[in-house]
């Protein structure tokens, strides 16, 4: 995110340069009273660049020519399907079903993942653009901790990354695969998507339900 300081330097930058400008040129170059306004400026484009960075550039009429980052905010509902069989039965794992909660602005995202028995908060990520121009993938490694009753029994804090293809405009999906440093894999697919931002997975469970 620019600060003021970004936004000053820059600001300050771009009229030493028109100044420079216009001495090299032989024209006139304004007095002191020229800088007088500066710190408005600075503030007006500060005031801006926040309102753009958290609300605007996801409005329609920026999107493909002027900003090209895919807006996933919300809830989504999320299904894991692990490739990890059972040793003792041969079996495979059942799905695992959850919810992903994404705060997204255009310099910044979270995606919070919740289970009835683990959480994963995202640790890192790349939003990319693929070879065609309306594709994105949404890349990322994140940091699972399941409830403290079940760690030293069934399961432990680890870390793992991720791949999602973003499909649609506005997106209806991300689907792709995961894997995890305790050497288990499966696909990942997140749907059905709602504005409003859960804090928690009974909260958002009853409130899907309902």
């Amino acid at each position: 995110m620019l600060t003021r300081l970004h936004i000053s330097s820059f600001v300050g930058l771009t009229i030493i340069v028109w100044l420079l400008a216009l001495w090299f040129q032989g024209m006139p170059v304004l007095n002191a009273d020229f800088l007088k306004p500066f710190g408005t400026v600075v503030g007006v484009i500060a005031l801006f660049v926040a309102l753009f960075n958290k609300y605007m550039w996801s409005w329609r009429i920026f999107k493909g020519w002027y900003v090209k980052r895919p807006d996933i905010r919300g809830t989504w509902k999320v299904e894991l399907k692990s490739s990890w069989i059972n040793p003792e039965t041969g079996e495979e794992t059942p799905p695992i079903y959850g919810y992903a909660v994404v705060r997204q602005t255009l310099t910044f995202l979270s995606v919070r993942l919740m289970t009835k028995e683990s959480r994963s908060v995202l640790v890192a990520h790349s939003i990319e653009q693929q070879e065609d121009d309306d594709l994105f993938k949404l890349v990322g490694v994140y940091r699972n901790e399941p409830k403290i009753e079940l760690q030293g029994k069934r399961s432990e804090i680890h870390h793992g990354s991720f791949a999602l293809e973003i499909h649609g405009s506005p997106v209806y999906e991300l689907e792709g695969h995961y894997w995890t440093d305790r050497a288990t894999k499966g696909g990942m697919q997140l749907t059905d998507r709602v504005d409003k931002l859960y804090d928690t997975y009974n909260q958002a469970e009853q409130e899907f339900g309902n």
